[in-house]
């Protein structure tokens, strides 16, 4: 009897785990400040249209670069249309690997919806950005494996070294007429001086994309404060 109440419990626990899989949203959702929702979905799962459902209040960001999506083009363009209001502004990110039907169904007439992607002649959207599928794809791939997005559509400037004495030198020279420049005073571990032999340091992995997604809905809050 105490083995068959044990088998009974593990298959009830079993049929509860497998229920809360398959209601589980598949993908990703992040906050990206300011009321706007960052939507990852899952491709070719139809759970992943839950995730849209999910955000109640204000505009999103749907991720659909690289998103084959064969099987739900028509789900997701229907779910795209019901959420995409004046008051839920849809960005779409998408790219030329993005699954033809769906591009066909955005392409035919949202007014709520927003299309951003690369520059490409196969690719007609409302706004084009400048940046190589190469490091769109990248950016797109680090997303996927859970990397900040904040991190991803922030830019770092590099400040230069050069500090106000220098400066003043330089503009010394320049006003004495002294084709000689300050570099010939620096040795060659002065710190003020870059080192040519310091192998320049990596650009951080910018989403050009997303950036832009974001500074699109930032613009449209500044515009309705006014």
């Amino acid at each position: 009897m105490k083995f068959l109440r044990l088998a009974l419990t593990l298959g009830l626990l079993a049929l509860i785990a497998d229920l809360r899989a398959a209601t589980t949203p598949a993908g990703r959702t992040d906050d990206l400040g300011q009321g706007l929702t960052y939507v990852l979905p899952d491709a070719d799962n139809a759970q992943s249209l839950a995730l849209l459902k999910n955000v109640t209040a204000g505009p999103a960001v749907l991720d659909l670069r690289y998103f084959s999506a064969r099987e739900h083009a028509a789900d997701w363009l229907a779910a795209i249309k019901t959420f995409a209001t004046p008051k839920h502004t849809c960005f779409i990110l998408v790219s030329p690997e993005t699954a033809p039907a769906l591009l066909a169904g955005l392409a035919t007439g949202m007014p709520d919806c927003v299309t951003i992607g690369r520059t490409s002649p196969a690719l007609n959207v409302t706004i084009s950005v400048e940046t190589s599928s190469d490091t769109d794809r990248k950016a797109w791939d680090a997303i996927g494996k859970g990397t900040d997005l904040e991190k991803l559509i922030t830019a770092t400037l590099e400040k230069n070294r050069y500090d106000e004495a220098v400066l003043a030198k330089e503009h010394a020279a320049d006003v004495n007429g002294d084709d000689s420049s300050t570099k010939d005073d620096a040795t060659p571990d002065d710190p003020k001086k870059p080192d040519a032999k310091t192998p320049a340091k990596p650009k951080p992995l910018i989403d050009a994309v997303l950036q832009r997604a974001v500074q699109i809905d930032r613009g449209l809050l500044a515009l309705r404060k006014i």
